[in-house]
């Protein structure tokens, strides 16, 4: 995977397979700091101890009908490639939380990547997913919670195409205008 948003969303699918209904992701950028860092957290299945030590084993997967489970392992490389750090919690019953730290300006730290693509492909026939993104950069926030934006369209499904394009839109420029004003075009580009 060439890109955070990548990883991202993959955790989020594996959330929604194990029967999340919520799942909250954050990005928070900070480069005076040298961090950039996600988390997803859901409410889904949890794992039981013995599938949590294997997560990152390649040769390793929950699922039915595949030999192998990627998804971890490659982001486990990335975060040691950079020194950083990634951490897995679970509970059974109670859901999962996977947070992963970088190094900002490590060399072979993969680029964030389109976050407002990630977020839109995750609602894609979910648009009953409670959905809580936040973004933050330098300190200052951005906050999208699908809760909020239910409310608001009155019955009309959150998967609607003209809901998913005007989201991508928003979330676009907000996140433009959180990172100081084409920002993070530029930094999504080039990581």
């Amino acid at each position: 995977m060439e890109e955070l948003a990548h990883h991202i969303l993959d955790i989020a699918r594996n959330s929604l397979e194990a029967g999340a209904t919520r799942v909250e992701i954050t990005v928070e950028e900070d480069p005076a700091s040298d961090v950039l860092r996600f988390s997803v957290i859901d409410n889904g299945s949890g794992m039981p101890p013995y599938v949590l030590r294997q997560l990152t084993n390649p040769f390793f997967t929950t699922k039915s009908g595949k030999k192998v489970g990627l998804g971890l392992p490659f982001l486990q490389a990335a975060v040691e490639r950079c020194g950083g750090d990634l951490e897995i919690k679970s509970d059974v019953g109670l859901g999962t939380t996977v947070v992963a730290t970088f190094p900002y300006y490590c060399w072979d730290r993969p680029p964030l990547g389109d976050m407002p693509r990630t977020i839109v492909s995750l609602l894609v026939g979910n648009g009953h997913l409670d959905l809580c993104y936040r973004h933050i950069f330098n300190g200052q926030s951005f906050e999208l919670d699908t809760r909020e934006i239910r409310s608001r369209l009155k019955g009309i499904s959150l998967d609607t195409p003209e809901v998913l394009i005007w989201l991508r839109q928003y979330l676009t420029e907000s996140l433009s205008i959180l990172s100081g004003g084409g920002g993070y075009e530029i930094a999504r580009r080039a990581g």
